[in-house]
């Protein structure tokens, strides 16, 4: 009864892990002349930049529209909300990990 729990729950993670894993790319920052704009999402496959602004392309060349650079600010969060995610996922494995051993084992707690 307890190994089958384990792996529903182990299907369960795997199913959740896989969905976020297959979700669009989402923008990361890239150094254009010393500052970072957020590009390589799906409306901003392509950009050059043009002052102080970006003008992105979709994979077809059609021009989807202006990015401004980000601040220290916005840099630092996203760095942090990176981070974050990092952490999410070292926990997760961690986790997996207890999961998988068998209870009987020294670190087992059911």
């Amino acid at each position: 009864m307890k190994k089958s729990y384990r792996i529903y729950l182990g299907a369960l993670f795997l199913a959740l892990f896989s969905a976020g894993c297959t979700a669009m790319r989402a923008p990361t920052p890239h150094d254009v002349g010393g500052r970072y704009y957020m590009a390589g999402d799906p409306a901003c496959v392509h950009f050059r930049k043009a002052g102080s602004r970006i003008i992105c392309y979709d994979a077809q060349g059609h021009i989807t529209g202006k990015r401004r650079a980000l601040t220290n600010q916005e840099l630092l969060m996203y760095t942090h909300q990176q981070q974050m995610r990092q952490m999410e996922d070292i926990e997760m494995q961690i986790m997996m990990n207890r999961t998988a051993a068998p209870w009987w084992g020294p670190w087992g707690w059911w």
